[in-house]
Formats: C-alpha cells, sequence, structure tokens
C-alpha cells in the first residue's frame, strides 16, 4: 500500500487543453508572446494550433486561473506582466502537475482549503466579501452550462485570496484546477444543487466570522472528491 504514496507517476499522454497550453508556452518563449501582449482570439488559436475552441477556451481558463494571462474587460485575455523565466517556470508547473498521484493532490488540497476557509473567516474584508458574493453568484448564473467548473474555481479561489496568505492562495492555485478536472472527466458527474447550497453555507459562515463551521462545512463539501479519489487508487492498486 506504501507504494500508492510515492507521490510521482510517469506522465500520462498529454490532454490536448495541456497541448494547446504547451502552444502558448512555445509562443512565450520564442518571443512572439510577451508580458503585457494581447493573446488572438480563440478562433484563431483553434485554427492555428489544430484544435477545437473548447479546447483553447479550456486552456485559457487553466492559464488565467493560474495568473499566467489575465483577462481584462473589453481588451480579451493578455500575457501577466511577469518575466519571462518566471512565466516559463509556471508553466512548466501546470503541465507536469499531473505526475502527482490524484489521492496526493485531494489530501493536500483538503488541508490548504480548511486552513484558507478558517482564515478568510477571520480576514475577510468588505471588499473580499463582496467578491465572495459576486462569485457565488456567478456560479447560480451558470450552473446550467459547461462554464459551470470554471465558476467553481471561482469561488474556492475567492476564498483563498481572502485568507489574505499567498502562500497557501499559490498553492491551492496549483492543485485545485486539475483536481476539479478529473473529478468532473472520470465521475461524469451533472450539477447538483447541493453544491450551492454548500457554497452558501460556507459563504454564510464566513460572513458571521465563523471560521470553525467554515472549515467543517468546507471538510464536508470535499468529501464526494475524496471519496472518489480513494476509489480511484484502491482501482489502481488491484
Amino acid at each position: 500500500m506504501a507504494e500508492a504514496y510515492t507521490g510521482l507517476k510517469e506522465r500520462a499522454e498529454e490532454s490536448p487543453t495541456d497541448k494547446v497550453i504547451s502552444k502558448v508556452k512555445e509562443l512565450i518563449n520564442s518571443g512572439v508572446l510577451k508580458p503585457g501582449d494581447k493573446l488572438p482570439a480563440e478562433r484563431k488559436m483553434a485554427l492555428d494550433f489544430g484544435f477545437g475552441r473548447t479546447q483553447v477556451r479550456e486552456a485559457l481558463h487553466k492559464l488565467e486561473f493560474y495568473g499566467i494571462i489575465k483577462t481584462l474587460p473589453q481588451s480579451g485575455s493578455v500575457v501577466n506582466g511577469l518575466d519571462i523565466n518566471t512565466l516559463d517556470g509556471l508553466i512548466s508547473d501546470v503541465l507536469n502537475l499531473q505526475s502527482y498521484d490524484f489521492f496526493s493532490l485531494v489530501e493536500t488540497r483538503i488541508l490548504l482549503e480548511e486552513k484558507a476557509i478558517r482564515l478568510c473567516a477571520e480576514r475577510s474584508t468588505e471588499k473580499d466579501l463582496k467578491k465572495l458574493e459576486k462569485a457565488h453568484a456567478n456560479y447560480i448564473a451558470f450552473f446550467d452550462t459547461p462554464d459551470r467548473v470554471s465558476y467553481d474555481f471561482a469561488f474556492h479561489r475567492a476564498i483563498a485570496e481572502a485568507s489574505h496568505n499567498p502562500v497557501i492562495k499559490a498553492m491551492l492555485m496549483i492543485v485545485i484546477p486539475d483536481i476539479l478536472d478529473v473529478y468532473q472527466r472520470d465521475r461524469i458527474c451533472a450539477p447538483s444543487s447541493e453544491v450551492t447550497n454548500e457554497h452558501l453555507e460556507m459563504l454564510n459562515a464566513i460572513k458571521n466570522r465563523d471560521g470553525e463551521l467554515a472549515a467543517h462545512l468546507m471538510t464536508q463539501h470535499l468529501q464526494g472528491v475524496l471519496a472518489f479519489a480513494k476509489q480511484k487508487l484502491e482501482l489502481e492498486n488491484n
């Protein structure tokens, strides 16, 4: 059983989304794209890279979630203002993340999320609470669309940001997207109203400054993905 916790596995074949990210990395490394530059439109990237717009959109969501690109109102997506070496390292980390076993990623996520929401309940400002409310409202608005997962990301990111601990936030930004991608793809889970209710309960606990309750709710919220990770681990070891 100890072999299941080695933390490293042979890297799987790149997904179409990761191939798009690799293409973006090539454009940055070659100097075609520089910090502050605007990315081509989704349609052009799909045509140039030879992938569908869905894969391009997923790649952009992932890059934005990690802070590698940012979306500006009415301006589209631009490369973040980081130096080239930093950008290259960040993108490499994103592409190499799947080397870690899924169960270890989920365990790490739960530890980080519990701490993040406790700190969020203690430290969040009025501005933070407004961002959390907006993130929750967006999740509800896009609940029945393919963008639901991205807005789920945004809600958890808002909690991490409101913890005002940049290290916890950075670590969560590394593990959450790929965990949810695997969970969404392999479990083939339909939208659940339970998730919406759980988000609202966590938001209310944060507003009430009840860190203990908020952490408990977060733990319960993540039990589904933990159970799935355990099941996946058992199947891989049989």
